[in-house]
């Protein structure tokens, strides 16, 4: 008796978690010598990766989400990691071990009663991780594909949640979209990114009650499932044997039993954070025919912010601080509170050097808009990309590559709001002419647009375009004679009102400018919804 106890002692001790990662460390710990063991800790477990194999132990923990703080709980949801990561990755999930204690220390099996339990699995490739892929632009829209079949296979054949009302499931839902807010409010580090956060949290609230008949309608309908509840680039692999998609939640059945758009939200959201937003609608018009759920795209923006908030607030407590990772996630949130809005434009224009493209370029980030430049496709058309030392209305600025340059602006405008996406027009748009085009284009689909004009002291501007020309690496040809003959001839802006133009003196920073439009943008475009 007092040996078991001394046992439950060992395991059940923090401090002993210590001996047993030393332990864990020696090769001599596991039945087949490992030439190399690492090890990884994220704020639950403990994962050693040991040769072909893992093996990960839970940490003595308990948080307001899960309890894993005696040996009993963390045997437990080990066997059920075990049984829910077969669902999708059978052959990587090998089974729930035993280590003893004794006096020759820590064991893996062994013949003494267990102080501590480990879940092994086999090792996958570290090059056919989504992330990794991702990261070296190796996925095709053929893979994304190929992901989106075997997850509405796994989706489609998912346990439904029963027996919950349609309030009760709304109510469950705004509880954890204010838990996490709470949760990472206290981790923000700067008054941009508690600015940033209070623009989402005002979204999340709107969407609520907006969209509160259709979000609990959806547990009526049976879109509330059963599966994977943390699906994210990291724990998917194009394994040689196929898709193997691993960790899922044990620890939470109400978190892992979700809206079928917050589980894909979270894999939108991850794939297109990580550079790879251009083959989520191959993956998304691939999975709407396996899974006929129509109704799920008026939910994802909100699933694929909340689920962003998600990550911030897990990198964020994974390193004890907030980091570039957890701001590069709640960006991503921000940039989903403007879907509601689109499709609209927004032509940016101003004089050679008046800093329109610098900021078009960090307003296209903000917003997740594509931004068109009239430089790039002026060089484009004439497959010229180099530095053209022409005076103004010559050469390739001549009076017709100019009107085919914005001729083709407008074209591809138009296929941005055919989309559904809009688009941000960088250009200078000296003349009325060229403005009211667009404007009419706007009228013809009933878009709203609007325009920012940017200008900055001739100063200002001057040095701009000396330390331009000096770097040499711009895409556009201005210079200041070209700013001065610009400025000579620019029309004045009468076309549009008062109500959809912004005038901003660039000599601002970008952070604040990029504030003033989306402070701008927001209030107008509420006004017209």
């Amino acid at each position: 008796m007092k040996r078991a106890q001394a046992r439950k002692a060992v395991s059940d001790d923090r401090g002993s978690q210590q001996a047993l990662i030393a332990a864990m460390m020696r090769p001599e710990f596991y039945p087949k010598l490992p030439p190399q063991i690492i090890h990884k800790e994220t704020h639950i477990s403990h994962i050693f990766l040991a040769g072909e194999s893992v093996y990960k132990v839970k940490k003595p923990v308990r948080f307001a989400f899960l309890d894993f703080s005696t040996l009993a709980k963390r045997r437990h949801f080990l066997q059920e990691e075990l049984r829910l990561n077969r669902r999708l990755a059978p052959s990587v999930y090998l089974g729930v071990m035993p280590i003893g204690f004794d006096d020759g220390g820590w064991r893996l099996g062994g013949w003494s009663e267990p102080a501590e339990y480990t879940l092994v699995m086999r090792r996958l490739p570290d090059k056919r991780m989504l992330d990794f892929l991702l990261e070296t632009q190796q996925v095709t829209v053929s893979m994304m594909k190929q992901l989106a079949d075997h997850l509405a296979v796994f989706h489609a054949a998912a346990e439904r949640l029963r027996g919950v009302t349609a309030d009760a499931h709304w109510s469950l839902v705004r509880d954890e979209w204010t838990e996490n807010l709470t949760e990472l409010n206290s981790l923000l580090a700067t008054a941009s990114d508690r600015r940033c956060f209070e623009l989402i949290r005002s979204y999340g609230e709107e969407f609520l009650s907006k969209k509160r008949d259709l979000i609990g309608r959806r547990v009526e309908e049976g879109w509330i499932r059963d599966v994977h509840g943390d699906l994210h680039a990291e724990h998917i692999c194009f394994a040689p044997e196929g898709i193997q998609i691993f960790d899922c939640i044990e620890f939470s059945a109400e978190l892992r039993r979700c809206d079928l758009a917050s589980e894909i939200a979270f894999l939108l959201m991850d794939v297109s954070a990580r550079g790879g937003e251009s083959l989520v609608s191959a993956f998304m018009n691939r999975y709407l025919e396996r899974l006929n759920d129509r109704e799920m795209i008026q939910l994802l923006p909100f699933y694929q912010s909340y689920r962003a908030l998600v990550r911030a607030k897990v990198h964020a407590l994974r390193l004890g601080k907030w980091n570039a990772e957890s701001a590069r996630y709640l960006s991503y949130a921000r940039r989903m509170t403007w879907e509601r809005f689109k499709p609209f434009l927004v032509l940016v224009c101003g004089l050679t050097g008046s800093g329109k493209s610098t900021l078009a370029r960090e307003l296209g980030a903000r917003l997740g808009m594509t931004v068109i430049n009239s430089d790039v496709v002026r060089k484009t058309i004439a497959r010229n990309v180099g530095r053209n030392i022409v005076p103004l209305n010559q050469g390739l600025y001549s009076p017709a590559m100019t009107g085919k340059t914005y001729s083709k602006l407008e074209r591809e405008a138009e296929k941005q709001i055919l989309s559904g996406d809009g688009v941000i027009l960088d250009a200078t748009f000296a003349h009325a002419s060229r403005r009211k085009s667009i404007i009419r284009l706007a009228e013809k689909h009933s878009v709203p647009i609007f325009l920012i004009r940017c200008f900055a002291s001739d100063e200002l501007t001057r040095q701009r375009l000396t330390a331009r020309a000096a770097e040499g690496k711009d895409v556009s040809d201005g210079r200041w004679e070209i700013y001065v003959a610009q400025k000579a001839a620019y029309e004045p802006l009468t076309e549009i009102s008062s109500t959809r133009r912004l005038d901003l003196d660039t000599k601002l920073s970008v952070e604040e400018l990029v504030q003033a439009v989306e402070e701008f943008l927001w209030s107008r475009l509420e006004q017209e919804r």
